[in-house]
């Protein structure tokens, strides 16, 4: 059995993935009808992990309210607009607060979000370094460690090596490399994907583990516009038209020795292949 692969609720009940022998999940509430659903259960997830004795993470945020008027997973960090930069503060620490009794091995924030806008660097930068400091220091205040999702779709903060030599200097966070955030950031910002990867691999705390099909990027994609986040299988080939060889991006992950956490919709090709496809990489971890 292993303590590094695991993964997220959204589609698979923590039952299922103990019957699968792995040995760590991420709750993670989904959106529209699936958040309502899944919220009413949160505690009882919470529970049912803690007895079962299985590390946990948990994506943020859990909690909405009428005061956040965007999308749950939407962020405004490192967002020109300060009254944005001030709600996803307000909804982070709104909460960490309501969370604070858990034992989360970490939280995962989606932290950059999406800008196609090129700010001034020296404004930029003292708003991405203060951002920074005030999420290091409610993780310090709540006594956590929160890991910043990487994506590459804020012109601004796209570059994997500044997230490596930035966010290191703050010791309550940390990187979460996603595997298909990334090939969408290599499309996006045309840098190789497996040595991007093989960068931020080093440097990551965790990983999320999905994949897709097709060379184009996020709305451009039809893969990922039909299905979402595809779990892996080790049959995945990059010349069958995937974006990567998962058997190398696994290998390259395994060794690392950190938290993987499968992301996966369940609309590929229905539950029957997530799990065939689990199944097939758990040999590597």
């Amino acid at each position: 059995m292993t303590t590094n692969l695991g993964i997220n609720i959204v589609n698979l009940e923590i039952e299922e993935a103990v019957e699968l022998r792995l040995e760590r999940i991420e709750i993670c509430l989904g959106k529209e009808d699936k958040y309502r659903d899944k919220l009413k259960e949160f505690d009882k997830m919470v529970h049912k992990a803690e007895e079962l004795g299985l590390p946990y993470s948990i994506h943020l945020p859990v909690y909405t309210e009428s005061w956040y008027p965007y999308d749950l997973f939407s962020a405004f960090f490192i967002d020109e607009d300060k009254n944005k930069r001030e709600l996803s503060f307000r909804l982070l620490e709104f909460n960490l607060d309501k969370l604070k009794h858990l034992n989360s091995e970490y939280f995962v924030l989606h932290f950059p979000g999406i800008s196609k806008t090129t700010m001034d660097r020296n404004l930029f930068t003292e708003i991405l370094k203060e951002s920074l400091t005030r999420v290091n220091n409610l993780a310090k205040t709540y006594g956590v460690k929160i890991y910043l999702e990487y994506f590459g779709s804020n012109k601004n903060f796209c570059d994997f090596n500044q997230w490596i030599s930035i966010i290191q200097e703050y010791e309550n966070l940390g990187i979460l490399t996603d595997t298909g955030h990334l090939y969408f950031s290599s499309i996006i910002n045309g840098f190789d994907f497996l040595d991007a990867l093989r960068t931020l691999a080093k440097n990551s705390s965790a990983f999320h583990l999905w994949t897709t099909k097709g060379e184009k990027a996020y709305c451009e994609c039809q893969y990922y516009k039909e299905y979402h986040h595809i779990g892996p299988h080790i049959q995945q080939k990059r010349n069958s038209g995937w974006a990567f060889d998962t058997e190398e991006v696994i290998k390259i992950i395994a060794k690392e020795n950190k938290p993987v956490i499968i992301e996966p919709s369940i609309k590929y090709k229905g539950k029957e292949y997530l799990l065939e496809g689990i199944k097939s990489i758990k040999k590597y971890f």
